[in-house]
C-alpha cells in the first residue's frame, strides 16, 4: 500500500466507482410495496413478487 498519500488512492477509487444498471433496475414480475406497522407514520418497503403457474404434463400447477 502506498503510504505517501492515502487520500489520493481514495479519490481515485471514488472516480472509478459506479453502480451497475442491473442493480437498480426493477426485477421482473415484482413491484415495490409499503407496509404500515403499528405506527401510521412509518412504512416499511418490501417487494411483492408475482409468480406464474408451473407447467405440468396434465395442465398447470398452482
Amino acid at each position: 500500500m502506498n503510504a505517501k498519500d492515502p487520500l489520493a488512492r481514495e479519490s481515485f477509487l471514488a472516480s472509478q466507482a459506479h453502480v451497475d444498471s442491473a442493480a437498480i433496475a426493477p426485477l421482473p414480475n415484482s413491484r415495490k410495496i409499503y407496509i404500515e406497522g403499528s405506527r401510521p407514520d412509518i412504512r416499511v418497503p418490501m417487494r411483492e413478487i408475482s409468480q406464474s403457474d408451473t407447467p405440468a404434463s396434465f395442465g398447470a400447477e398452482k
